[in-house]
């Protein structure tokens, strides 16, 4: 079972950190403000909370759950805490990055100083589709990594695998800002056809049973 620090206290660190705490995982809560984190506002209980670098430091892995233009500042002041843990970006650029010409992941490994560690993934998995029923029936999202480390990647794979969901390798990192442009036009049609409710999302078809997973 490996320590996770989640940043942040959004929908996106409420949904994992409750998957991944019901998977036998330790959860640690890296926030500016603890009434944000509070079991009752969390929905499960984290196995710590604090600052930053406070979660951070015993953890095997650390997901950047916070908006794009806080990343790279908060990588930069958590400096060399962030070696040799697997990094899991999960935010998303918006118009921040309004031509996709970088991936916001490459932003960040570009604080980091290396590729190495850096996954982007869950990035067009809204908060609600996480620990939804339906994987037997295939009927549940993807989970889309991309990244230049194998090792970290299969970290990364193997969690969400354990919030039942099938893996999908697009590749090296720079791969992302394709990923970045889905989640735009997955809000724009989630807007269209189905309210806003945040239950839909991507799933590639046509993959043969078994081959699923890391190429």
């Amino acid at each position: 079972m490996s320590t996770i620090a989640i940043i942040g206290t959004g929908l996106m660190s409420k949904a994992l950190g409750a998957g991944w705490t019901r998977a036998g995982h330790t959860v640690r809560i890296g926030a500016r403000t603890a009434e944000h984190a509070t079991a009752e506002v969390l929905g499960f209980e984290p196995g710590f909370v604090g600052s930053p670098a406070e979660a951070v430091a015993p953890a095997d892995v650390v997901v950047l759950a916070i908006p794009f233009p806080a990343v790279a500042p908060l990588v930069n002041e958590l400096g060399d805490a962030l070696g040799g843990k697997t990094i899991i970006d999960i935010s998303n650029p918006f118009d921040h990055l309004a031509h996709n010409e970088r991936a916001a992941a490459e932003y960040t490994a570009d604080a980091l100083g290396t590729t190495k560690g850096l996954v982007a993934a869950f990035k067009d998995n809204f908060a609600a589709t996480i620990n939804a029923p339906g994987a037997a029936d295939g009927e549940r999202p993807d989970v889309k990594l991309a990244g230049d480390d194998p090792e970290a990647k299969a970290v990364v794979a193997a969690l969400a695998r354990d919030l039942d969901h099938r893996v999908i390798d697009c590749g090296a990192l720079h791969n992302a800002r394709f990923i970045d442009g889905m989640v735009s036009l997955m809000l724009i049609l989630d807007r269209t056809y189905c309210d806003f409710t945040m239950k839909t999302g991507w799933r590639f078809f046509g993959i043969p049973a078994g081959v699923e997973g890391l190429r």
